[in-house]
């Protein structure tokens, strides 16, 4: 029976502290050594990069090693999130401690031993979905538990009907794929063959994500190793306490950033295109109502549409994952997450909405569903106060995750495959600055993988890979443009695509045109074109068959007539914009010298006059949750005032996420 070391907890902090790096040192509220504790604190992130980067050079499939759909955390006893990788996917940011904590649930402490690593992936109570597997670590000093380390990577496919696991029309998890309760899957560091053949024999690919499992194993036992080493350097209690210190230090730089806000209520919704197994295929709406009086911030979303029948919806891990999320996006100077954030966010949800489902609710549809709204609501929400004291902080939406899969044999290496995929696109505009264009989504923190990599792994050639042409969400501040990606397969096929945002478009703000849609076409231009739309499954496809794929652009910012021409009549020579979309949304005439050679010029006395007329009209753009048009809730958000980026840079260059 092991023994579990006693963690000191110090006294909750004063909300008077002063904020971020400005904070002076004679009122840092530091109960221990300075040095020891930047250390220590850095040294926790440390350990979940360094293993996170293990994963990467390790892991077998590309989504996992290239596409970064991978996170490593530390974690106290009792499950307190303590520290994760800079560069991990930041949809898995939540499920850290709900998995810690269920765990302990499941398997009590006292019956782990040195060594012991277990398996766990329901979505119920882990959050995200069933590809998500949590490899969970106690780490044992002197014979007794000091922490745990949890990894997380996507699984490419967890069994199911569709190749890849993702199944829009599933109604219940159990037309998803297989869901792993806690499991002791290494016993005291040798892995249970036994139990794995279980697991293997219900998947696709069971001997790539062996390779898969042995990278989460690896990066397990460097953190493992780290901890030690800190434990050996300065004591197990000077860690624990490190841990707390860092906790509190962390909810006071909080606190001060929220004495800076107007206290209010503040409302907003989103929705996501169809629930596609009801009746009438309805949209399903997110919610949510945010009050924030003095140091304290409730995020309600009991308002929420019921679950769907289809994949779409999330559990409450996921719900406070996304809420998370948003408010770190908007507050980048507290990254990384930790307790001392987690613990001062109410959030509020009712069982049975979209964005708290009941099991056996289906939830692999999450990252393009509920999760992305919940983020998105969030920070409109949060552009409420801030756009009267801190408007660089507020963002519309941004491109939004649409999930391709596709399986099948593939002639080449003579085995079946599972390719996962997903799409880049446009980012958010700024109050100051427009967003950029083919960039992952804002809250993954993963990136792309090369269409060269693809092709070499699959039985897939790219025809395409470039810009949407007029994807953006037009505003003074454009959102930025989708990525458009043709592919043809090489054999026959099992296609699935669990997206969204193609009737819901990215929303703009203050006025901020909503961005181009996402969108899946089969053979595009030819006799047997068919629109496969977001929700497309187990689509079967013959060898030299093309998939047009698109995803959506970012929403924009304020009043598109209120742009500079000249940056209008840029955005045409990059090949960006059409002359009919500067004129219809921008109001600016542009005419082609010599279009080959990309010489335009701006009709001025035309766009004078072209831009007065359109001012006269109330709507010549129409109000509406679609492509291109304007969000009823989105045109109400106003700024104090718009900032130059000379002004903002100061800002926003104090320790902000790796490529914010």
């Amino acid at each position: 029976m092991n023994k579990i070391s006693k963690v000191k907890k110090s006294g909750k902090p004063s909300a008077t502290s002063e904020a971020g790096l400005k904070e002076k040192v004679a009122g840092h509220g530091i109960g221990m050594d300075l040095i020891t504790f930047e250390v220590m604190r850095n040294a926790f992130v440390a350990a979940c990069y360094e293993a996170s980067n293990i994963i990467e050079r390790v892991a077998y499939h590309p989504v996992i090693g290239m596409g970064r759909d991978r996170s490593n955390a530390l974690l106290t006893l009792d499950g307190r999130l303590v520290a994760h990788g800079h560069t991990d996917a930041a949809a898995h940011y939540a499920s850290f401690g709900p998995s810690v904590k269920e765990l302990l649930k499941s398997i009590p402490a006292v019956t782990m031993k040195p060594g012991d690593t277990f398996l766990f992936s329901d979505p119920y109570r882990t959050g995200s979905h069933v590809n998500d597997t949590r490899l969970i670590r106690p780490i044992f000093y002197e014979g007794a538990i000091v922490a745990f380390s949890c990894t997380v990577i996507h699984w490419a496919d967890m069994g199911g009907p569709m190749p890849g696991t993702f199944n829009p029309e599933a109604t219940t998890c159990y037309a998803e794929g297989i869901r792993i309760p806690p499991i002791r899957l290494f016993k005291e560091d040798v892995l249970d063959e036994e139990l794995f053949s279980l697991i293997a024999i219900n998947i696709r690919g069971s001997i790539e994500r062996r390779a898969d499992l042995q990278a989460q194993y690896e990066a397990a036992k460097l953190i493992d190793s780290r901890v030690k080493d800190l434990c050996k350097r300065y004591g197990v209690a000077t860690m624990h306490q490190a841990f707390e210190e860092q906790f509190n230090y962390t909810e006071r730089l909080m606190l001060a950033e929220l004495e800076t806000l107007p206290d209010g209520t503040w409302e907003f919704e989103d929705f996501g295109d169809q629930d596609v197994m009801a009746e009438g295929k309805p949209p399903i709406r997110v919610h949510c109502k945010m009050v924030k009086k003095g140091t304290k911030l409730s995020f309600d979303w009991s308002k929420s549409d019921p679950q769907p029948r289809a994949s779409w919806g999330c559990s409450y891990a996921t719900l406070t994952g996304g809420n998370y999320l948003g408010f770190m996006i908007c507050f980048p100077q507290l990254f990384p997450l930790n307790d001392g954030i987690i613990r001062n966010l109410e959030v509020i949800s009712k069982k049975g909405t979209c964005v708290d489902v009941l099991e056996p609710a289906p939830t692999t549809g999450y990252c393009s569903g509920a999760f992305d709204k919940v983020e998105a609501v969030t920070i409109a929400c949060l552009a409420g106060p801030l756009g009267k004291v801190q408007p660089w902080r507020v963002y519309p939406a941004a491109v939004s995750l649409t999930n391709l899969c596709m399986g099948g044999f593939n002639p080449r290496t003579k085995k079946n495959f599972v390719q996962y995929t997903y799409a880049v696109g446009g980012e958010n505009a700024r109050t100051f600055k427009d967003g950029k264009s083919l960039i992952f989504m804002r809250f993954c923190n993963a990136r792309t993988i090369p269409q060269e990599l693809e092709e070499r792994w699959f039985p897939v050639v790219y025809t395409a890979y470039e810009a949407r042409v007029d994807s953006c969400g037009h505003g003074k501040r454009r959102g930025g443009f989708a990525l458009v990606r043709e592919l043809e397969v090489l054999t026959d096929v099992t296609m699935t695509i669990h997206g969204d945002r193609e009737k819901f478009a990215p929303f703009g703000l203050s006025g901020g045109g909503n961005a181009g849609g996402s969108m899946l076409i089969i053979n595009k231009g030819t006799k047997k074109e068919f629109n496969a739309g977001m929700y497309a499954t187990g689509v079967e496809l013959k060898k030299g068959d093309k998939i047009y794929y698109s995803s959506s652009g970012g929403g924009g910012f304020g009043e598109a007539l209120d742009r500079e021409p000249e940056l209008v009549l840029e955005d045409v020579m990059d090949e960006w914009l059409s002359i009919e979309a500067a004129k219809k949304f921008y109001g600016v005439v542009i005419k082609a010298i010599d279009a080959e050679a990309l010489d335009y010029k701006i009709d001025l006395a035309a766009t004078k006059k072209l831009r007065a007329t359109l001012k006269k009209k109330k709507d010549y753009i129409k109000e509406g949750y679609g492509p291109h048009q304007i969000h009823p809730l989105g045109r109400k958000i106003k700024v104090g005032w718009v900032p130059t980026e000379e002004e903002v840079t100061p800002h926003i260059t104090i320790s902000r996420p790796p490529g914010w």
